[in-house]
């Protein structure tokens, strides 16, 4: 079986959706220089880098490295190099768990490590960082930290085809999320887009589609128009009309979200891959087959320029690896 015929299964690739927006690191305790916008993802890899190297040779704290070491895992998932990645984090968390005082940057590591496993379809591992992390924040007294942990864990069990409670977390999630004053709209965003995948692929599609529309309001206001966290609430939205019969619609609303994100992210992009294989899964769902066929390839040109590293720890399969 090739990679392209692989891709030929039922269902979407729904348990990937909510993770666009859930990816914002929450590490206190040390002010990040802002990156001027001109500066490349490649330009800010190299800097961190260099910043990881001069902080060693001064014998900086274990916390202030962990941390310059999450930050860069942060940098290569954005770049789509898993390998690095994940190494980053390998070398982040050990130094934060030592630390007496990197508790919470602790536990934000082994959350993100456990969504970049989910990205890459790796669920067991994934559910491993996240129950590690939600363990350690459970006893911090941070509700937000806890809810973004319950949220993923939620995003885990839509990758199983858990949906009831997949929905169940998002829900309790959510909750503390809009109890706080100043909510992270990132957070509830991805909260919110959660419920709509489950509910719709409960067959509750009505509830479904309430709860995208709420994340697509939020985003417009929030971000702006053409924001890559509007691009991502609006494919809650297509994958919504979709499964709600509004085929025109569902096919108009994924063409203008890719758009966004080809613009926001780069035609390479996670965010960008994932978006085009949930397009590609509703072409296919209305039998519009030769579309389809041309979606595949164009997904298995972007998986070809990706870097070599990358190129041998994920695929197109891989991406789609509970559409069964």
């Amino acid at each position: 079986m090739t990679m392209l015929s692989r891709f030929h299964r039922k269902n979407s690739c729904v348990q990937f959706w909510t993770l666009a927006l859930t990816l914002t690191f929450a590490f206190p305790g040390y002010a990040q220089t802002q990156q001027n916008s001109a500066v490349t993802l490649a330009d800010r890899i190299a800097q961190d880098r260099q910043t990881i190297q001069q902080a060693e040779q001064q014998h900086r704290s274990d916390e202030m490295i962990g941390y310059l070491w999450a930050v860069l895992a942060s940098e290569y998932r954005k770049a789509g190099d898993f390998a690095a990645s994940e190494d980053a984090y390998f070398k982040a968390i050990p130094l934060l768990d030592h630390s007496p005082t990197a508790a919470r940057n602790y536990a934000t590591a082994l959350d993100n490590l456990a969504v970049l496993y989910l990205i890459y379809g790796r669920v067991e591992e994934a559910e491993q960082y996240n129950r590690r992390s939600a363990k350690v924040r459970s006893g911090l007294g941070f509700p937000l930290d806890q809810a973004r942990s319950e949220e993923h864990m939620a995003e885990i069990n839509l990758a199983r085809h858990k949906f009831k409670v997949a929905a169940e977390e998002a829900t309790r999630a959510l909750e503390v999320m809009t109890r706080l004053d100043d909510p992270e709209k990132r957070d509830v965003a991805s909260a919110l887009n959660a419920l709509a995948f489950s509910y719709c692929s409960q067959k509750d599609c009505a509830q479904g589609m309430e709860y995208a529309q709420r994340s697509l309001n939020l985003t417009r206001s929030s971000f702006g128009e053409e924001s890559a966290p509007v691009a991502h609430s609006l494919m809650a939205v297509g994958f919504a009309e979709w499964k709600l019969g509004r085929l025109n619609n569902a096919g108009e609303t994924m063409r203008s979200a890719i758009q966004m994100l080809r613009i926001q992210e780069g035609g390479e992009s996670r965010g960008m891959l994932l978006a085009m294989l949930e397009y590609r899964n509703y072409l296919k769902g209305v039998h519009r087959d030769s579309e389809a066929k041309d979606i595949d390839q164009e997904l298995a040109l972007a998986m070809r320029q990706q870097t070599p590293v990358c190129a041998t720890c994920v695929n197109v399969h891989t991406l789609s690896n509970a559409m069964k």
